[in-house]
């Protein structure tokens, strides 16, 4: 009789699980869109990161290695933007390729410019509250800025493109929008 009970609140327990989740599924993962708006002086190795949409948050972005730490290499295989409820880690292969093409120079002004747009960039991973984030980004992007004039010499006066000396003043934006689910 004691095993008989047993098996007939095995078989209702069974039941009522197989119910509530048919009835009360799990919880999807948050998914939306996300935008990331970066800011960033062309020589500086640390720019502004803000994201916006489905998550809201705020920080830093970095050159990073595969490994997701971060990196010195320029550029660098991909971005890591430390945010203050975790970290999204973004391969760069696809904005690395947009950004190293053939800028327009103007010599009368010695300033420099490079855009981009339609660059997908993959999210890689996550950490903290974005541990479990997936989709990809697609990148608008403009670069440029002012090199410095030749001192001395031969070329004194004229602007130096050689990239042996930073720009005098430069910008690096980047707006990345998509859906991801985290």
């Amino acid at each position: 009789m004691v095993q008989n009970k047993k098996a007939k609140l095995g078989v209702i327990a069974g039941a009522l699980l197989v119910a509530s989740t048919t009835l009360f599924p799990a919880q999807a993962a948050n998914s939306g869109t996300l935008i990331i708006s970066v800011n960033q002086s062309f020589t500086s190795p640390v720019g502004t990161a803000v994201v916006t949409g489905i998550i809201g948050d705020y920080g830093t972005i970095e050159g990073a290695g595969t490994d997701g730490k971060p990196s010195k290499l320029s550029p660098s295989p991909d971005a890591l933007i430390k945010l203050k409820k975790g970290t999204i880690l973004l391969d760069g292969t696809n904005l690395n390729k947009a950004t190293t093409q053939s800028p327009f120079i103007q010599s009368q002004t010695c300033s420099f410019s490079v855009s981009g747009s339609s660059v997908p960039w993959d999210i890689v991973s996550g950490t903290g509250a974005y541990k479990a984030i997936k989709g990809t980004l697609t990148v608008t992007l403009n670069l440029g800025g002012i090199t410095p004039r030749f001192k001395t010499g031969a070329s004194k006066g004229k602007c130096d493109f050689s990239n042996k000396l930073p720009p005098v003043a430069s910008y690096f934006t980047i707006l990345a929008a998509g859906t991801v689910s985290y």
